[in-house]
């Protein structure tokens, strides 16, 4: 038995269905040996059976969604859907319940819909303050430590003022305090101004990339 001979035997053995659904039955068939290929004829005729088995599974499933509950359409043994939607037939299911099974699916679907949304909300609204917290943290860092580097050049520039005031008035003891402030809060500023560098030079640049390419990643993805 070659393909010819499979698909006319399936046709013979399917007259009982109407035209339509006997033909797009038929043509599943044409285009599964297409898509197999002339090389792999042999191994399709030998996974698919008898063409009068297969025409059995078609029409068994047939005739049960050919039933007032089912619908007309489905091709059987492939699993191809008919005419008829998984929403058409969820719609068609409830319209046959009656006024209490309707009243109960409502009241079921309002309480899923209390119970879920306000979750949802908390659970964004989580996470989206974790992820202002974190952006205020690090803009804090990136603020904080200019504003120092700042205050320790004004304080150094302070304490020179200061001792060339107690010099001119002849107190040496706090000249030498003064000068040795001055020198502490100059190396600090020197200390706060390389860690400003190294933020803004190299920690910043980082952070932005890092943050760009998660967010090149996720709608990549999506």
């Amino acid at each position: 038995m070659n393909r010819n001979d499979f698909i006319l035997r399936l046709e013979q053995a399917l007259a009982g269905m109407p035209e339509e659904e006997r033909r797009r039955a038929v043509e599943y068939y044409e285009n599964y040996f297409d898509e197999a290929g002339p090389e792999n004829e042999a191994e399709v005729l030998h996974t698919l059976g008898a063409p009068e088995k297969v025409a059995a599974d078609i029409l068994k499933e047939f005739r049960d969604v050919s039933s007032p509950a089912g619908s007309a359409g489905n091709t059987g043994k492939t699993g191809k859907k008919g005419a008829e939607s998984y929403a058409e037939r969820a719609k068609n299911r409830f319209q046959e319940m009656d006024n209490g099974q309707k009243a109960l699916v409502l009241v079921l679907a309002a309480v899923a819909v209390i119970c879920v949304v306000p979750a949802c909300v908390g659970i964004v609204g989580g996470v989206g303050g974790i992820l202002i917290g974190l952006i205020c943290a690090v803009a804090t860092v990136f603020l904080i430590v200019p504003v120092l580097d700042l205050a320790a050049w004004g304080c150094a520039i302070g304490f020179v003022v200061a001792a060339g005031y107690t010099a001119a008035a002849g107190t040496g003891a706090e000249t030498l305090l003064f000068i040795g402030l001055a020198l502490v809060s100059a190396a600090l500023g020197i200390l706060l101004w390389k860690l400003t560098v190294y933020l803004f030079r190299t920690l910043f640049p980082a952070l932005l990339n890092g943050i760009v390419g998660l967010f090149r990643r996720v709608f990549h993805r999506s």
